[in-house]
C-alpha cells in the first residue's frame, strides 16, 4: 500500500510541477508582448482622434419622414416641385388633398426598375412620396 501511495505522490508532484512549469511559460511571452502593444497605442491614438468627423460637419437626418400615396396633378421643373393629390385624405377642402413637395439633386425618383427624372413625370401618373413634413422637401418618389 505504500508503494501505491509514493507512486500516486509523485505523480500528483510531477503533474503539479508540470502545470507550474507550463503556466511559468505561459506567462512569459504574454509578458513580452506588453512592450509592443504600448507602442502600437501610441501610434494608433492619433489616427484616431483624427479619424472621427466632427459632429457640426454631419448633415441633420430626417427623423419624421412621412409617406403618402396619390397621383401626380401638377409639375414645375423650373422650381423643382411636384403637386400630389393625395388619396384617402377626407378634408373638405380642395388644397388639404394637395400636397407641393420641392425636389434636388438627393431625391430618388424611381419605378423600382431604374431611376427617373423629374421630367418623365406627367399628370396623373401615381406615385409613392416620402418627404419631411416640415420642410416639404422630398426624399423619395416611387412612380407606379
Amino acid at each position: 500500500m505504500k508503494k501505491y501511495a509514493l507512486l500516486f505522490l509523485s505523480f500528483s508532484l510531477l503533474t503539479a510541477s508540470s502545470i507550474a512549469r507550463a503556466a511559468d511559460e505561459a506567462a512569459a511571452p504574454a509578458a513580452e508582448p506588453t512592450a509592443a502593444p504600448a507602442a502600437a497605442e501610441t501610434t494608433a491614438a492619433p489616427a484616431e482622434t483624427t479619424a472621427a468627423p466632427a459632429v457640426e460637419n454631419v448633415p441633420a437626418v430626417a427623423e419624421n419622414l412621412e409617406f403618402v400615396s396619390g397621383e401626380v396633378s401638377a409639375i414645375d421643373e423650373t422650381a423643382k416641385t411636384v403637386t400630389v393629390k393625395l388619396y384617402g385624405e377626407t378634408e373638405n377642402e380642395a388644397n388639404d388633398k394637395l400636397l407641393t413637395v420641392t425636389l434636388d439633386t438627393s431625391t430618388d425618383i424611381t419605378d423600382g426598375e431604374k431611376d427617373r427624372e423629374l421630367k418623365s413625370l406627367a399628370a396623373g401618373t401615381e406615385v409613392d412620396v416620402e418627404y419631411d413634413p416640415a420642410t416639404k422637401k422630398a426624399t423619395y418618389i416611387f412612380v407606379y
